[in-house]
């Protein structure tokens, strides 16, 4: 079933995203549409797949195709400038190791408003363009410009404008989708209830770097300040009834770029576990239901580029 005032909303952070791939897989699995789609970093490399309608590709590119040093390694960085090899993920992967259904990608991108999150690192900004299309080569670039992680990543050029990770600007672009004048959204975080995000460890690293790119240094140093009000701004559309959040049940430590496939599979799991044990309470939001409980739960325009000042 399609639920067209309603926007999917999948967080990044890297090798966490396992953990939105499993419950991606089950929303899948029960059919489950939507009439928007927004995703940062790996949130917007995992909703390829989901709107490809391929389920377990996410799982199978984070557990088996990553152990190859050909896909991430610091031999990579050393040598290429990407941590994550652009080739391999981007070209080799899709089109010959674990083939993507472009066409029916494109096909649910007709119906479904699917727009990723990039940081401009001239301004600081978020930028949100909109995918329809895997094989046009700015679209693809605009996907590897969200999941360009700040160090690990050469920046990507489009149309002489340069990107990063969307996750400086904007880590969970719910607010967007609203004012594209979507009533209701369901989000995934990669984070478990309670978490705070701190100050950035590499700022100093960031600050020598990017040092003739004062507004991206900006972001990167208020980030924390950004995240924690979408946080709370969250909590409260939750409360209100026009979010509903996915969350990890449990605390499985995991890094970026983990490599412990072990680790990533447990996290899919899990995914997969509170995807099937919060399905009631799911179909009750999407129906137009409330949740009303007691205990924190663990789940808790159209056509332009819609641009975000960083404060």
């Amino acid at each position: 079933m399609k639920y067209k005032n309603t926007a999917l909303v999948v967080e990044g952070g890297g090798l966490r995203g396992s953990y939105s791939g499993g419950i991606l897989d089950i929303l899948a699995d029960k059919e489950i549409k939507f009439g928007g789609a927004a995703g940062t970093s790996a949130g917007a490399t995992h909703l390829c797949s989901f709107l490809s309608g391929q389920i377990g590709r996410n799982f199978r590119i984070d557990t088996i195709h990553s152990k190859s040093s050909r896909y991430m390694s610091f031999k990579n960085l050393l040598f290429t400038g990407d941590y994550f090899a652009f080739d391999y993920c981007y070209k080799q992967v899709p089109y010959k190791i674990d083939p993507f259904e472009f066409d029916k990608f494109t096909e649910q991108c007709q119906e479904t408003e699917f727009r990723v999150c990039m940081t401009d690192i001239e301004t600081g900004r978020a930028v949100y363009p909109r995918i329809t299309d895997y094989r046009n080569e700015d679209e693809m670039n605009y996907i590897r410009a969200s999941a360009s992680l700040p160090l690990l990543s050469k920046i990507v050029e489009i149309h002489d404008k340069k990107y990063l990770d969307g996750g400086v600007a904007d880590s969970i672009p719910f607010e967007p989708m609203f004012k594209n004048g979507f009533e209701r959204a369901v989000v995934i975080l990669t984070r478990p209830l309670g978490y705070r995000k701190k100050l950035c460890k590499a700022l100093p690293l960031i600050k020598f770097a990017f040092r003739n790119h004062p507004k991206f240094v900006e972001a990167v140093a208020t980030r924390h300040i950004r995240y924690n009000r979408a946080l709370d701004n969250l909590a409260k559309l939750e409360s209100e009834g026009k979010v509903f959040i996915f969350r990890p049940s449990q605390l499985i430590k995991i890094s970026d770029i983990e490599r412990n496939k072990k680790k990533i599979a447990q996290l899919y799991e899990l995914g997969k576990e509170d995807a099937l044990a919060q399905m009631p309470a799911l179909l009750k939001f999407l129906e137009g239901g409330t949740r009303r409980n007691k205990e924190p739960s663990f789940l808790q325009t159209r056509e332009t580029v819609v641009m975000r000042r960083i404060p």
